[in-house]
């Protein structure tokens, strides 16, 4: 037999009392190492214990993955330009935006840059907006021979079994509109006679939408009305007229807000939504005034602000809305 600390061989007297050691100071000093293994055991063991117990608390916390921040980047980038195209003003006639300086001892700091490049983007996305000031007087307009519906005397001018007449009127068309598709036009106008007039979408004198405020019950407290038609290869059609609930003086200006959007033409009167319909007969045509010498009117400026770009879809999206058909 082998002692168990030093490896030497046990004696023949002492293998009848202990039969692993072969002196009673190696079983002692035996004893003593065997104690101090164990407690350095337990150490290793619990200190790899606490440090999967820390690995496991620190994978639990959630940590913001690549595409995440990309989201986020985006989003913002996206919302900073919204902002900045809502708050742009539109560019007026003869409008320029600031020159960047080509000096190259001239160095632009990182963040004056990037805001240029932002800058830059709003600009060539925004709606391009059209204005024109009748007492400059009508360059850019063309006179067309057309038809308009006319206006009505009598109270009974809402009655369905009531004939539309019509009659030879002159309409100006604005050229610089005439290839629109969808926008939002917006005017100021005075009625001189008993209506106030326009057409959209048009493009030539017989093809086109019209809408016409009339004065349709003097001296009544409520004495406005609506029609509005539509001109087809020279025909009306579509005519329809509706009493609205408020009142009509000449002389008076009033601002008037078309959005046309699709199929879809929302009519405004000094703020106020006035008529809301549909047709998809006409995809594209400009805007135009009648001019008709028993029915004067007065328009003092238009604007026209496309709405085929990027943010004059998304801002046509906040502007429509539908309101009951009558």
């Amino acid at each position: 037999m082998l002692c168990f600390l030093c490896g030497k061989k046990i004696g023949l007297m002492r293998r009848l009392v202990d039969q692993q050691y072969c002196s009673p100071a190696h079983r002692k000093e035996s004893r003593l190492a065997s104690a101090q293994a164990y407690r350095e055991e337990d150490d290793l063991e619990h200190w790899s214990v606490m440090r999967s117990k820390d690995k496991k608390r620190t994978s639990a916390r959630p940590t913001a993955t690549t595409g995440q921040t990309a989201s986020i980047f985006a989003f913002l980038t996206v919302g900073s330009l919204l902002v900045a195209a809502l708050l742009l003003p539109g560019p007026g006639p003869g409008a320029s935006f600031p020159q960047v300086s080509l000096d190259p001892s001239i160095k632009r700091s990182l963040p004056t840059r990037a805001w240029d490049a932002v800058g830059e983007v709003v600009r060539s996305q925004a709606p391009v907006t059209l204005h024109h000031e009748f007492r400059s007087g009508f360059s850019d307009w063309v006179t067309v021979s057309s038809r308009a519906l006319t206006g009505a005397d009598d109270r009974d001018w809402l009655s369905a079994s009531r004939p539309v007449l019509s009659r030879p009127v002159s309409l100006r068309l604005w050229e610089r509109s005439s290839s629109l598709q969808n926008y939002q036009m917006e005017f100021q106008g005075q009625m001189q006679g008993r209506s106030l007039s326009w057409a959209f979408r048009a493009a030539d004198g017989s093809n086109y939408y019209a809408t016409k405020l009339v004065i349709a019950k003097p001296g009544s407290d409520h004495n406005a009305g609506l029609v509005r038609y539509a001109v087809i290869d020279g025909r009306e059609s579509a005519a329809v007229r509706l009493p609205l609930p408020l009142s009509l003086e000449r002389g008076v200006d009033y601002r008037v807000r078309m959005t046309v959007q699709d199929d879809h033409f929302i009519t405004y009167l000094n703020g106020q939504v006035i008529s809301s319909w549909t047709d998809s007969v006409l995809k594209r045509g400009g805007v135009g005034f009648f001019e008709d010498q028993n029915d004067p009117q007065n328009v003092a400026w238009i604007s026209v602000s496309e709405r085929d770009s990027f943010m004059g879809r998304m801002l046509a999206h906040f502007s429509l809305f539908v309101i009951p058909g009558r």
